[in-house]
Formats: structure tokens, sequence, C-alpha cells
């Protein structure tokens, strides 16, 4: 799965993401592993979103130099933020839409799932919520030490 998403968010076209959504069905079982394993909690889903978020890292840094992502004042954070998001959205919506599906049924359950999200998702990520960045602004006025801006040379002089 972390090869399917550096090679979305590299490749900077809808392409690889069309052909990707197309096969979605073959991540199933992967992906009902995952929720388990999130759903039962413990040491297993700690040490998985870890090398998760680790991936993310990794994955978004590599588009950020691809041209294909924007620079981020905390790519860990924000990378920890990504993977806390897309697992903890997934574990809600099975929760309440296929709690007791059996594993025969799981793979058009995902589908249904990316087909609910998909759009509302590659909205969000690529036009932006807000109509301006106020809120950052006051924001990064508010906390201490604010980290530098994406791209500034934070080097003393």
């Amino acid at each position: 799965m972390r090869e399917q998403k550096a090679k979305t968010l590299t490749d900077g076209t809808g392409t690889t993401l069309l052909a990707q959504l197309a096969e979605v069905e073959q991540y199933a079982p992967i992906v009902r592993y995952l929720l388990r394993s999130m759903q039962a909690g413990g040491e297993l889903a700690a040490t998985l979103i870890e090398h998760m978020i680790a991936d993310a890292e990794e994955y978004l840094s590599t588009s950020e130099s691809a041209g294909v992502i924007k620079p981020s004042r905390e790519p860990a954070a924000r990378a920890r933020y990504l993977a806390y998001q897309a697992t903890g959205s997934m574990v809600l919506w099975f929760t309440l839409h296929g709690a007791g599906a059996a594993p025969d049924q799981f793979a058009a359950l995902f589908r249904r799932y990316i087909d609910d999200l998909t759009l509302p998702a590659l909205e969000l990520f690529t036009e932006g919520l807000l109509v301006d960045r106020s809120m950052l602004d006051e924001y990064l006025m508010y906390v201490p030490d604010p980290p530098a801006a994406p791209g500034a040379d934070t080097a003393a002089p």
C-alpha cells in the first residue's frame, strides 16, 4: 500500500489514482486487517500506526521533492495527523456501516467506503476548506516559537 500511495502522490496526475480506484477491492484484506488491529488496540495497533506514520513521512517528503505536495511547517506532525485522520475515519465508517460484515462482504463494503469519501477528500486536499489563512495566521501568533514557513531558511545569520 505504501508503494501505491507513493506512486499516486509523485506522478502528479489522476491517472494512477484512477487505476488504483478501479481495483480497490484488491486492498480489502489488508484494510480489514488494519481495521481489526486498530479496533483491538494495544501494542500491535500502536506499532502499526507508527509504521504507517513513518511511511507517510517518507512518501510525503518524496512528493514534496516531486513538486506534487506542498511543503509543511511540521512534516512529521502532518504525517501523523493524516495517518490518524485516515485510520480514524475508516474505523468509524466501518463501525457504523459494516461492523457485522462477513469477510466475503468486506471488499464490497470497502468499495462503498472509497466511493463515499474519495470526492470530498480530493476536494478538501486539492481546493482547501477555508477561504483565507486568517485562522492559521492567528494560531501562529498565539503559539510560542511558531515553526518557520515552508521553504524558509532557518539558518542563523
